[in-house]
């Protein structure tokens, strides 16, 4: 084989416009998901594919305190509740469901550890 066979030269803008497209085909999808879906269906698909997605939440605690998390989704515990991650704490974390509001999927990849917690005010 040839070194001119193996020439980068023609493949980087070929490989760019095709991240470029995919990158965009995957917001769509989240986009599309987050209009349509509900809360525990973002959840199963975030839970399914933990490498892909993530879910952005605002939650309540006990306290009343609310605040906006983003967390890996692991699994259900009961019909009201489900465990995760929580990017914020970077810990797992048992939220209620009926505490959460504002689901929306995210793409995994554009998230880094720790993310911070915003307080929303009570």
């Amino acid at each position: 084989m040839s070194v001119a066979t193996l020439s980068p030269v023609a493949a980087p803008s070929a490989f760019v416009r095709g991240d470029e497209s995919f990158a965009r085909s995957r917001d769509r999808f989240c986009e599309r998901a987050n209009a349509k879906w509900s809360p525990e269906r973002l959840l199963r698909t975030a839970m399914a594919d933990s490498d892909r997605f993530v879910v952005q939440l605002d939650y309540m605690d006990s306290k009343g305190k609310r605040t906006r998390r983003t967390v890996s989704p692991i699994r259900f515990t009961a019909t009201d509740r489900f465990l995760g991650l929580c990017l914020c704490r970077e810990e797992p974390r048992q939220f209620h469901l009926s505490r959460c509001s504002n689901f929306q999927l995210l793409e995994a990849d554009e998230v880094v550890m720790p993310v911070p917690m915003i307080e929303l005010g009570s």
